[in-house]
């Protein structure tokens, strides 16, 4: 606590009217802060501030919160994996708004009606066709476009920053950019952003100067979602680039009452944050779909399909490309095989591949497992068996799938998460693999889980020296995971008459969006939005005598929203965040975009950047960074 907060707190105590005798308010500053609070937990430090003044203003301190989030034990939402989210930089409103997402989040969806607990808008500066979430919500990753559909862009927006929204990062995209995918990774020796995405544009150039000359439409116009047909052939391309996050974190420092002529001359003075990586290029035939980004191999890499049955391996920094072709399953390699998703499972270093089977009148889907094709100084092709193999019937007819990503960590994570997690000895159990299908024909989805393994690795005992030197100890045996998939299960759930279906996948918290039947537009009213909840994933999960990691047994159940304050709104995009419970919408011909928030936070006021509702007589304030003289942050005072 610094010394004028004691000074002020000391005359105030002075001056006023004298505590009773058995009031704790005799106690110090430090002693209320060090001693007594380390004995409440969140709720009950929360309660506090309706007591009093003088607990109203501890119990904002920067200090206390950042003791609870170094000692908690609640799962704390990931967090970018930088020295700027550290104890030592972070200010106590990140410090609280970290933990109580965490808690307020899970006691929401603890309930028997989850609520939506406020909503927000901001404005896009574009059109915006296509998003992705970071984990824990700090950037916003959009494909944009302008007003007239004529040019397309990939932007990076900052979230949280000073009680705003803004764009920070900007880079052309020709056509509009799909199926985008974004990590924290480590490239080059930078911690960045890796993002992938989908681009198409027509494979003839006749057949773009008749779209140029409004003769056919724009090649974006066509649908990205539902699988299209077009008499046109399309020229498919993987992008994949990386911004550095410590560009993006300077960009995002920008003080946010500057105008926009004054922040490009600020931005100007940074080193640009983009940098190209990759470029997969296909033709008609072999259209591209399903990009994905992971660290293995101790390097991040890039997988993406090319229809119908290969797998395209890159790593992201730099080398030639591996092409795996999945041979047809044994009983069915008469039938026709199409890969509809794929995951890199980074602690196997392997994939997971979802694939249609063409059998008459009832399809097959192949669960199977591959392993990666590690980069070599020379191009790679192989033709290979899955390694494992699990088949689902009556399953019905699939038209989406996805596999929900399972959140495993950077390979390198500076911020106190990071930090945290490097405490234990073992790593946590991964969550299951989750698969999610959208069903026709008897609308409704399909959930798929398939749970991990844990295996006991047990070191050799060290050779005998020969000397009479002391043995060292025996060295802790090592828990590692894999996926069988022979442990799965699979739960099927029609949707309410006349509405259809699209998911919004998570591990734990997916929704489920509906819509109209009949409006089969690019940009339907939202009917209804869902949280499939169960409740054994809530719970602490538990190793069988096999070694499987299972979820309790809970109760499975399509919940409802106590409030729907997005009835009616007819979405373009969705982005989904499903560890701090943040959703936002992209609503049709409109530069908005719609933020609801799941999880209780501190907020900041848009203007200011200060926290509402304002602390009473914080000096100084420490939700804001103080410069000395020579420009250094005095992290003393938020310490």
């Amino acid at each position: 606590m610094s010394r004028i907060n004691i000074i002020t707190n000391s005359l105030s105590r002075f001056l006023g009217k004298k505590p009773r005798k058995d009031c704790l308010d005799r106690l110090s500053n430090d002693i209320l802060l060090d001693s007594v609070m380390s004995y409440l937990d969140v709720l009950d430090i929360i309660r506090l501030r309706q007591v009093s003044k003088l607990y109203y203003e501890l119990t904002h301190h920067a200090a206390l919160w950042k003791r609870i989030l170094r000692t908690t034990d609640i799962p704390l939402p990931p967090v970018p994996p930088t020295v700027r989210h550290t104890l030592s930089h972070m200010t106590g409103l990140e410090a609280e708004r970290l933990v109580c997402r965490s808690l307020s989040l899970h006691i929401n969806w603890e309930r028997t009606v989850p609520r939506c607990n406020y909503h927000w808008r901001f404005d896009a500066f574009h059109r915006v066709l296509e998003m992705t979430l970071l984990p824990g919500g700090r950037y916003l990753v959009a494909s944009v476009s302008d007003c007239k559909a004529t040019k397309y862009w990939l932007v990076i927006y900052a979230l949280d920053t000073f009680g705003r929204s803004r764009p920070i990062a900007k880079t052309d995209t020709v056509t509009k950019a799909y199926d985008i995918r974004a990590k924290y990774v480590t490239i080059k020796g930078q911690k960045s952003i890796a993002l992938a995405y989908l681009r198409r544009d027509y494979h003839h150039k006749t057949d773009k100067w008749k779209a140029a000359a409004g003769k056919l439409p724009n090649a974006s116009e066509y649908s990205t979602y539902h699988d299209v047909d077009p008499a046109i052939e399309f020229r498919y391309e993987c992008i994949a680039i990386h911004a550095r996050l410590s560009s993006l974190e300077a960009l995002a420092d920008i003080p946010i009452d500057l105008s926009a002529d004054k922040f490009f001359e600020e931005a100007r003075k940074l080193p640009p944050p983009f940098e190209n990586l990759v470029r997969i290029v296909s033709g008609p035939t072999h259209r591209l779909r399903c990009p994905d980004i992971e660290e293995t191999f101790d390097s991040p890499y890039l997988s993406v399909v090319k229809y119908p049955n290969d797998i395209v391996f890159k790593r992201l920094e730099g080398g030639p490309a591996a092409t795996l072709t999945c041979m047809p399953v044994g009983d069915h390699a008469g039938d026709k095989h199409t890969i509809m998703a794929a995951r890199l499972i980074a602690q196997e270093s392997a994939i997971f591949v979802v694939r249609h089977i063409d059998v008459p009148n009832d399809p097959v889907y192949a669960f199977e497992k591959y392993t990666i094709i590690p980069a070599g100084p020379n191009k790679i092709a192989q033709t290979r068996m899955s390694d494992q193999c699990i088949l689902g019937q009556d399953m019905g007819h699939l038209t989406h799938v996805y596999i929900a990503d399972p959140g495993v960590p950077p390979r390198n994570d500076d911020s106190i998460v990071g930090r945290i997690r490097g405490k234990h000895a073992d790593p946590p159990p991964p969550p299951p693999l989750a698969v999610y299908c959208r069903r026709v024909k008897e609308e409704g989805f399909v959930l798929a889980r398939f749970f991990p393994q844990q295996i006991v690795v047990d070191y050799p005992p060290t050779p005998p020296s020969g000397r009479a030197q002391p043995q060292p100890p025996p060295r802790r045996p090592r828990v590692l995971y894999h996926y069988p998939l022979q442990k799965n299960d699979l739960f099927e759930k029609d949707v309410p008459a006349e509405t259809r279906v699209r998911i919004l996948p998570g591990v734990v918290r997916p929704l489920l969006v509906y819509t109209p039947w009949d409006d089969t537009s690019a940009a339907p009213p939202i009917s209804e939005i869902r949280p499939w909840i169960d409740r054994g994933m809530h719970q602490p999960h538990v190793v069988d005598a096999e070694g499987f990691v299972r979820p309790e047994t809970g109760r499975r159940r399509q919940a409802t929203f106590g409030n729907a304050p997005w009835d009616e709104t007819r979405a373009v995009a969705f982005a989904w965040d499903e560890t701090i419970g943040r959703l936002v919408i992209a609503e049709h011909e409109s530069d908005d975009l719609l933020v609801y928030e799941f999880a209780h936070a501190p907020r900041q006021d848009g203007d200011s950047g200060e926290r509402l509702p304002l602390p009473l007589r914080e000096i100084p304030n420490p939700d804001v960074f103080h410069r000395l003289g020579n420009g250094i942050l005095d992290l003393d005072m938020v310490s």
